[in-house]
């Protein structure tokens, strides 16, 4: 994917980038490249560089927002072109090839003046016996609800599968109302986000701990035709869709249930306060194993690239936005998605939700402590690989798939099974015997280009 100069060196927030954009020259410009678009995340950014600017008067930082949809070409572009992304978060499947690669940072030394015990399991990332990133956030993907849709059909909150979906069928159609807001496409995050509880809590994962295929397993195609079942109570936009469709079909009032992080949430109390009080938030009972237990969450990090021009200061303005009061105030801006990673800013943030002085938190504090609560036990197959294995959980942990970038390439592994079930009808055991031999070509590929790899567990 090709990206003009312009493209690459747009500022969204901070100062001119006269020095900024040469890697291995001294700058006095810290380059910023996040996902996060959120108009309150980027008026943090703002505020918190105009503090740092305080201390060092001689420094700016640069802010440029890229799509995650689309982030893996971008990035990879940048480094083709020599162009010094600075601070940047990429996909969490991205940081084993971009380590191999030398594009990362070193950043065992900052982890360590932190604290390791502060972080949250499965938040740090370690490649080759390193620490390559420092996390921004921890989050879980869950479900919203019609609270009215729910009791005028005389149902309850849904506890198991069963009842989920038996409440997603029998309001779908009334008045319009798709019963699911739920999309697959050809973005490689989708089906692994919204697939995650269905095979966690059938008690398996994609991969166990030492990257052999799990998701061959029989337990796992009954998750995938649960996770199917579901989807067919989407409109069929959404089998060919992005995140921003889920979100639009359910804050138009157009479907009963909606699958997302707590971004949705912010949105909903922003556009139609009158839906945010019709509005639930719950675990998804996907599964008989831990039912309801176990999700998808993403812990997105930041890197510094390693030809930075400027290093020192980059880490130095890396750890101002990530620990302490301004880890505090970032997590504020999109309160339940962006939540801490740190045990130390997530303890100051429980206060803040106890005693809630922002309108949001009086009105939805009951939505964050339910992404607060699922936090814990909700990750993601490319970042927590073997986490879930047999019907055995422990806890969170960081193993990274080491052949991530390819099973979840544009499009993923399982992103293909699910399109040609949903817009093919393609026999469901079929799509998912032929997803596992993909799988299974993968990882072998791998192990025969690497043959002394081993997993790195935290």
């Amino acid at each position: 994917m090709g990206l003009s100069a312009s493209v690459l060196l747009s500022a969204c927030a901070g100062g001119t980038a006269s020095n900024a954009g040469s890697p291995g020259k001294t700058s006095n410009v810290i380059p910023l490249y996040t996902v996060e678009n959120d108009p309150a995340t980027l008026a943090f950014y703002n505020l918190t560089i105009e503090n740092f600017k305080k201390d060092f008067p001689d420094m700016d930082v640069k802010v440029t927002v890229y799509a995650d949809a689309n982030q893996l070409q971008y990035l990879t572009t940048a480094f083709q072109n020599k162009v010094d992304v600075g601070i940047f978060s990429p996909a969490v499947s991205s940081f084993p090839d971009f380590a191999r690669a030398g594009h990362l940072s070193n950043l065992d030394d900052l982890i360590q003046e932190i604290g390791a015990d502060d972080f949250m399991d499965g938040t740090r990332i370690i490649v080759d016996g390193h620490d390559v990133a420092m996390p921004l956030q921890s989050n879980s993907s869950l479900v919203y609800y019609r609270k009215d849709l729910l009791e005028g059909a005389g149902l309850t909150v849904p506890k198991t599968f069963d009842e989920y979906y038996n409440a997603i069928e029998t309001l779908h159609g009334k008045d319009g109302i798709a019963g699911m807001a739920m999309a697959v496409g050809p973005t490689p995050q989708l089906p692994l986000q919204f697939f995650a509880p269905y095979i966690y809590q059938s008690g398996h994962d994609y991969f166990d701990r030492e990257g052999n295929v799990t998701f061959n397993n029989p337990d796992v195609l009954g998750a995938v035709e649960k996770f199917v079942s579901v989807m067919k109570f989407a409109p069929k936009s959404m089998h060919n869709a992005a995140f921003g469709d889920i979100v639009s079909a359910y804050t138009a009032g157009q479907a009963a249930f909606a699958t997302f992080p707590g971004r949705m949430g912010a949105v909903i109390a922003e556009r139609d306060p009158e839906l945010a009080a019709k509005t639930g938030v719950m675990r998804i009972p996907a599964g008989d194993f831990m039912t309801g237990d176990l999700h998808f969450g993403s812990s997105q990090q930041y890197a510094i690239y390693s030809k930075t021009a400027n290093p020192e200061m980059a880490r130095e303005f890396l750890k101002r936005l990530t620990t302490g009061p301004d880890a505090l105030a970032f997590a504020k801006t999109v309160p339940g998605h962006l939540l801490p990673p740190l045990k130390s800013v997530m303890a100051e943030f429980k206060k803040e939700l106890a005693t809630p002085k922002e309108e949001f938190f009086k009105k939805h504090g009951d939505w964050v402590q339910t992404f607060m609560d699922c936090a814990p036990n909700s990750m993601t197959a490319s970042v927590s690989m073997g986490a879930v294995v047999d019907g055995k959980y422990e806890k969170r942990i960081t193993n990274l798939a080491p052949f991530g970038s390819q099973i979840w390439a544009a499009p993923a592994v399982d992103g293909v099974m699910f399109q040609e079930i949903l817009l093919e009808n393609r026999n469901t055991k079929e799509a998912w015997q032929d997803a596992g031999k993909k799988m299974q070509d993968i990882v072998d590929s791998f192990r025969k280009s690497n043959p002394s790899w081993k997993p790195e567990i935290i």
